[in-house]
C-alpha cells in the first residue's frame, strides 16, 4: 500500500460515500451471526465502523449471541471499599439521606426529621 502523493490527480478529494440498501444492510448484519464471525471482522470487510453494524443489528432485531452473566458482590459493611460505594449513591431530588445504626442508609423527604424516621423504620411503621 502506497499514500496517493500530495497533489496526484487521481486522489479523490472528498472520502466516497456508500449507500447500502434496507436488503443490504440487513445481510450484513446477518453475517455477524455466522460462525466464527465477529462485528469488528464484518465491519472491516465492508469497510463501515463497527458502531453503525451494531446499529444496524438492533435495528433489525439482532441480539448478541450469549446475554451476560452477571455475578452478585458482597462487601462486608465496614470494609473501606463497601463505604466508598455507597457513598456514590446520591439521593433524588427532594430528598436526603438518613443513616441507620445497623448501618443502612434510607433516602427520607428533604426536611424530615431523622431521629424521627429511624424510629419508624425500626419498629417497622415505614413503607417497604
Amino acid at each position: 500500500m502506497t499514500a496517493a502523493e500530495i497533489g496526484d490527480p487521481a486522489a479523490a478529494k472528498t472520502p466516497t460515500r456508500r449507500f447500502f440498501s434496507d436488503e443490504e444492510t440487513l445481510a450484513i448484519a446477518k453475517e455477524t451471526e455466522l460462525p466464527g464471525a465477529t462485528v469488528s471482522a464484518v465491519a472491516r470487510k465492508h469497510g463501515i465502523v463497527t458502531g453503525l453494524l451494531f446499529r444496524w443489528r438492533a435495528q433489525f432485531g439482532i441480539a448478541q449471541k450469549r446475554r451476560s452473566r452477571l455475578a452478585r458482590v458482597v462487601l462486608p459493611d465496614d470494609m473501606p471499599a463497601a463505604r466508598a460505594l455507597r457513598d456514590l449513591v446520591r439521593p433524588p431530588e427532594g430528598m436526603m439521606v438518613v443513616d441507620l445504626a445497623d448501618g443502612r442508609r434510607v433516602f427520607a423527604p428533604a426536611g424530615s426529621d431523622p431521629d424521627v424516621m429511624r424510629t419508624q423504620i425500626e419498629s417497622g411503621d415505614a413503607a417497604q
